[in-house]
């Protein structure tokens, strides 16, 4: 393994999968190929890679109708205080009152932004969103999402810093919220070497239902669309799109050695982090994901402490999926396994949650066709699934 400390924290390089003591296990070689995926998209099971075997795993998929402003990078998936669960498209939402076995599905008008939606003590839904950059606001609705309000937003005090919001908003056990934001500062940029500024994801915390927010924690820099999960055993699960740019300390082979080539971005994976204190401190983020642009993730948490991380597989784009890394004891050891989940040409994201402490439910998009050519062509042609599993 190899450290380089010019980021603000340690990353060891091949250390993907290590228990806190550094050891290193690495995930098989990819053993799938693009006709076995599409079979899976269309049939009633999942793959499953260990030891060098792919297995099919029976599970149950509810095909959602597809949204006319639907995109594979637009969803968000909730349960409430009382169980119900709201699965969300952009302009279609989909609830379930019976532990996701059925679905009702309801037309809303999307605030523009998108959707970040948790729930107040008082049972409001609440909804962080953001445009070009600007002031994340927050809206609250009494009536599942058919009118909102706003009743505040994140003031992050640092002028002319450009903010962005990932996809996450997290309900501690108190009915606190959190909400991870990175802010952009300063930012020197020369070729394809970064030369000084900052983007820091700080994290903000709302006692009183999203009316007013104050920063809690630090999670790190270079951590983009950072999704938080709480854990069984009290802890904080953050699972991040670690980015960043060529660095002027970098050694010149640093691309070849993360996977990025020449790009000017050698680093674009799914990192992982831990917290012990509700989000104020941190520890150093560590690698989850070593191929690049297996990216974004987000986890979902069973009674036992199970964790799933569903994340996304960019390259080649006739590989393109939704996988999922298993951990059994919170995150902190990771199994040499892989699960496969979904399948399209563009890179989907995903979102997941337990209805029960037994079982997971995952919602994610797929898209076929020449995607590189721009956002659009996933609009109006994503088809949504909600995949019922368990990990072996």
């Amino acid at each position: 393994m190899c450290g380089l400390d010019v980021i603000g924290f340690r990353l060891e390089i091949g250390a993907g999968l290590s228990r806190r003591t550094g050891e290193t296990d690495m995930i098989d070689p990819d053993p799938i190929d693009e006709a076995a995926l599409r079979d899976m998209q269309s049939g009633d099971y999942i793959l499953h890679s260990r030891d060098g075997r792919l297995q099919q795993l029976p599970v149950e998929k509810t095909r959602l109708p597809r949204d006319p402003s639907g995109h594979v990078q637009r969803l968000n998936f909730v349960s409430s205080p009382d169980g119900t669960l709201y699965a969300a498209q952009h302009s279609l939402w989909h609830r379930s009152t019976d532990a996701g076995i059925s679905w009702i599905h309801m037309e809303r008008n999307p605030l523009e932004g998108g959707w970040r939606v948790e729930f107040a003590p008082d049972g409001a839904m609440v909804n962080v969103t953001q445009q070009d950059g600007g002031v994340p606001t927050v809206w609250s609705s009494s009536d599942e999402g058919g009118s909102w309000e706003q009743i505040g937003q994140i003031d992050t005090d640092v002028p002319g810093a450009r903010i962005d919001l990932g996809f996450s908003i997290t309900r501690l056990p108190g009915g606190s919220l959190l909400v991870p934001v990175l802010v952009v500062a300063d930012e020197v940029i020369e070729g394809n070497r970064y030369v000084s500024g900052s983007r820091v994801c700080r994290l903000y915390r709302s006692d009183d239902g999203g009316r007013s927010w104050s920063l809690t924690g630090t999670i790190g820099q270079w951590c983009h669309e950072v999704n938080v999960a709480v854990l069984p055993d009290g802890r904080l699960l953050a699972v991040i799109r670690l980015q960043r740019p060529r660095l002027s300390g970098d050694p010149d082979d640093l691309g070849e050695r993360t996977g990025a080539g020449d790009s000017g971005w050698p680093y674009k994976h799914v990192f992982i982090s831990h917290s012990t204190d509700e989000g104020r401190t941190w520890e150093s983020p560590r690698q989850l994901c070593e191929e690049y642009g297996q990216c974004y993730g987000a986890a979902g948490v069973l009674a036992d402490n199970t964790v799933a991380v569903v994340h996304d597989h960019r390259y080649p784009r006739a590989l393109g999926s939704g996988r999922a890394r298993v951990s059994h004891d919170g995150g902190d050891y990771w199994q040499d396994e892989t699960y496969y989940l979904v399948h399209g040409h563009a890179a989907g994201y995903a979102a997941t949650l337990s209805p029960d402490g037994e079982r997971f439910l995952t919602l994610a998009g797929s898209c076929y066709g020449d995607v590189d050519a721009g956002w659009d062509v996933a609009t109006g042609h994503t088809d949504f699934v909600i995949i019922d599993w368990r990990p072996r």
